[in-house]
């Protein structure tokens, strides 16, 4: 069987056409796995169209498509399968939020309701572990469709993260058309639990389903949903402690292995460090064959060095970042994450390239602090009051920072989510206005209902992958009515 799967798997690679599509059904786009209070599920709805959930299921156990035919199945105490109501939706471009807290603990952590709670939701059918949760270090997440009579599932969008231990192998054995990719060969997203930070936030890059393989599947539009590349297509946002300059230097976090298997970041069990320092030093390393050399220093006087290899990037090339190395110096307060090496009994942090280095704040040449797009986001609608019933509609701004996903959503003044106006990633800092028919905003939720007249909330949050830091920003809308 494995063998005849390895030929089969090669086989379908090589057609290259098949491969890597945009998803044309609901995908996850967000999982938060830690700390406890965070723990949450975003699906997006990438389609044209309006999805009912009617008949959908999403679950953490990597049997889920046996469950339909044994509810007894003895599932972990921190396990869940559940069937998503009866008439709940997911607008076009829409997104829906499940939590494994209660409604009030994710309020509290988030700021607004979910759409769905296993503590608080009353399900038609589930199966609910006394202690449902999503685990931080190893876990996977199966989205999955069942019309309730049939023997087997339509598996509708798959993720897995710190291992293949999780990883779901359904089989023509089994009932199914087709085998799933083999677990040896499915691709994990790495997690950094063990190491000075861990994963925090999961979030999709775009709705590319890299390498995954759209037909020959067993997905619900004939997608082999288990053969998605989750290293490319997905990137985490890494809940932070604060590691202090003098215990890298004490080799606290020393890597043992070779320095040039570091790169990508996370490519050897090593401790990831995230140093943030002021640039006070450069030297060009590279005119004798080696890397880029910039040293940091901290508020307390200590001084560590970064290397940045021109193959990985080429920094002093780099026509938006080549500042950064050019005197006079002190003017940037920098981070970067990398693993820690050592040469000639020095210390140096391996930045494997720009994905991996944020500007934290720039100064001008009189040290004051300049105030940047790379370090707030902000909202702003014009004009403030909108007539959506005489098809107004509303233009607006927004910016946000480098390395960020950019989410614009609309709530009433209680805080009920409206709709979701943008939702995308950024690699570099800017302003954004939307002001054409398609992209301004007509006052309508995400059912395509006008809204009654009252005061809501523009919300924009930025995430950044590379620092974890969460920027917002709200303004008021107000929706009138002409007066008669």
């Amino acid at each position: 069987m494995i063998k005849n799967n390895f030929i089969l798997f090669y086989f379908i690679l090589l057609l290259g056409y098949l491969i890597g599509e945009d998803a044309n059904h609901l995908i996850m786009n967000k999982i938060c796995v830690f700390p406890n209070e965070c723990e949450m599920i975003e699906i997006f709805n990438p389609t044209s169209e309006e999805i009912d959930l009617s008949n959908y299921y999403l679950s953490d156990q990597k049997e889920y498509y046996k469950w339909i035919n044994d509810q007894n199945l003895n599932l972990s105490n921190q396990d869940f399968i559940i069937k998503f109501p009866d008439e709940s939706f997911i607008a076009s471009q829409g997104t829906f939020t499940i939590t494994t807290n209660s409604i009030s603990e994710f309020n509290l952590y988030y700021g607004y309701d979910p759409d769905l709670s296993l503590v608080d939701t009353q399900f038609e059918l589930s199966s609910i572990g006394t202690n449902a949760n999503l685990s931080n270090s190893q876990e996977v997440l199966i989205l999955f469709y069942w019309d309730g009579i049939s023997n087997l599932v339509q598996d509708v969008d798959y993720f897995l993260w710190g291992s293949t231990t999780q990883a779901v192998y359904k089989t023509t054995d089994d009932g199914y058309q087709f085998d799933d990719t083999s677990v040896e060969f499915q691709i994990f997203k790495r997690n950094y639990s063990s190491s000075a930070y861990s994963d925090s936030t999961y979030v999709r890059q775009g709705i590319d389903e890299i390498d995954e393989i759209s037909t020959l599947g067993n997905g619900i539009t004939g997608h082999d949903e288990t053969s998605e590349n989750f290293s490319l297509s997905w990137d985490v946002q890494a809940y932070q402690k604060n590691i202090s300059f003098q215990d890298i230097i004490n080799g606290d976090y020393d890597c043992a292995g070779n320095s040039q298997d570091g790169c990508p970041l996370g490519s050897i069990d090593c401790d990831i460090v995230n140093p943030k320092g002021v640039i006070v030093d450069y030297f060009d390393v590279t005119q004798f064959g080696g890397p880029h050399a910039i040293t940091i220093e901290d508020e307390e006087g200590y001084r560590i060095e970064l290397t940045i290899w021109p193959d990985n990037w080429d920094i002093a090339n780099d026509p938006e970042n080549k500042m950064l190395i050019e005197p006079p110096y002190n003017r940037f307060l920098v981070q970067a994450y990398g693993n820690v090496f050592e040469y000639d009994g020095e210390k140096q942090i391996q930045v494997c390239g720009i994905e991996d280095f944020q500007i934290v704040e720039s100064y001008d040449m009189e040290g004051i602090f300049e105030e940047g797009n790379f370090i707030e986001s902000t909202i702003s609608p014009e004009p403030y009051v909108l007539l959506a019933s005489d098809d107004e509609r509303l233009d607006y701004s927004y910016s946000f920072p480098s390395n960020s996903r950019v989410i614009v959503r609309v709530f009433d003044i209680s805080g009920r989510f409206i709709t979701t106006l943008v939702d995308k990633y950024y690699n570099s800092s800017g302003t954004v206005t939307r002001a054409e028919d398609k992209s301004s905003w007509d006052g309508r939720d995400h059912l395509g209902q006008v809204l009654s007249p009252g005061t809501y909330l523009m919300h924009i949050e930025a995430n950044n992958f590379q620092t974890g830091k969460t920027t917002s920003n709200v303004s008021p809308v107000v929706i009138g009515v002409r007066n008669k």
